[in-house]
């Protein structure tokens, strides 16, 4: 497989995860009544993703630090999403 074909395929990849938090954000608010920034901040973080992913897609021209900086705030936003859930799935074990 070619790298285009893989840069489309990460492209998708990423825009459907963020369409799943959307998602579950608001079936959370829905039937749970309850704000989870968890999702917010999941669909942030690949959103980065996404972008850079679109942009590569694009062929435009991007150095190393752009690379890198996308990298590295898509992980960054994604494994704080995971602390943030880990809290909240703690503090509802507390209340039972």
């Amino acid at each position: 497989m070619n790298i285009i074909g893989i840069s489309v395929i990460n492209c998708i990849f990423c825009w459907s995860i963020v369409a799943l938090a959307i998602c579950g954000y608001l079936l959370t608010l829905k039937r749970k009544k309850e704000k989870w920034p968890f999702w917010v901040i999941l669909a942030i973080g690949w959103g980065f993703l996404a972008v850079f992913e679109t942009i590569r897609l694009s062929n435009v021209p991007l150095n190393g630090l752009q690379i890198t900086a996308a990298w590295l705030t898509s992980y960054l936003l994604v494994m704080a999403s995971l602390l943030l859930l880990f809290l909240k799935f703690v503090q509802i074990k507390a209340r039972k």
